[in-house]
């Protein structure tokens, strides 16, 4: 995947989402000017009610913004139809979750080809594609499994093998390693990374964990709906996997 690093795919200018009616109204975002461009890896961060889960739903076009704009790959997604901004997460957006929702009657690999059904790719497609994705996260020989005979972390990587199958542009994960263990975490987040360095995939993390966003590149730190800080990590604190492949075999 080549990606031109100095092109936004994603820019906010004065995002708001607002809860609510008059005095019990409530700012979910309060104004937030956000760039990111291709090839980051950016992990968002703050306490709860901090505002990053909200832009991490609008970013993902699950949610609308009360006014502002968001750019996507230069697009005003706000012009855009409910159906257009529907086909557009199918293609270009992907999407991991602390909640895994692999759907238990389905093996590994129809887990991972189910989005790109309701994308209609064609049937040869799909399989290539999910064969290859479950290859890229270590775990080729699992794909006939059901998720009730994979670890709480091999289900967590059938779901990004889920998420990158359709070769999207931007990979959004909130709290992917909330309900795994630190050992299984750290697979995840060395697998985030590989997928960074080597495909060039744009990724942003949302998560409360500052040892997560240690795998970052940058964190951008939220606060009562406001961006409080915006850092580069400096690579001297930067946790980084020395053979990611090797931690997901």
């Amino acid at each position: 995947m080549i990606q031109d690093v100095n092109h936004p795919i994603i820019e906010t200018h004065q995002l708001r989402r607002r809860y609510g009616r008059g005095e019990a109204a409530m700012d979910g975002l309060a104004g937030v000017d956000l760039t990111i461009r291709r090839g980051e890896l950016v992990a968002l961060m703050g306490p709860s009610g901090s505002g990053k889960s909200t832009l991490m739903q609008i970013l993902g076009l699950l949610d609308r913004p009360t006014s502002g704009s968001y750019y996507l790959d230069g697009t005003d997604v706000s012009r855009l139809t409910t159906a257009e901004q529907a086909e557009l997460r199918g293609r270009r957006l992907g999407f991991v979750f602390q909640g895994i929702y692999l759907l238990p009657r389905l093996n590994a690999i129809r887990n991972v080809e189910l989005p790109m059904v309701y994308a209609r790719f064609p049937a040869s497609e799909r399989k290539h594609r999910a064969a290859d994705s479950l290859s890229r996260v270590g775990l080729a020989e699992l794909a006939n499994r059901r998720p009730n005979q994979l670890s709480g972390g091999q289900a967590q990587r059938v779901a990004i093998a889920r998420a990158v199958a359709p070769g999207p542009d931007l990979l959004l994960a909130d709290e992917p390693t909330g309900a795994l263990d630190r050992a299984s975490g750290r697979e995840v987040l060395s697998l985030f990374q590989h997928l960074n360095d080597d495909m060039g995939l744009t990724i942003v993390v949302v998560t409360h964990d500052p040892l997560v966003g240690r795998h970052a590149r940058r964190i951008v730190e939220l606060e009562d709906g406001h961006v409080i800080s915006d850092n580069i990590v400096n690579e001297a604190e930067r946790i980084v996997a020395d053979h990611p492949l090797e931690v997901v075999k």
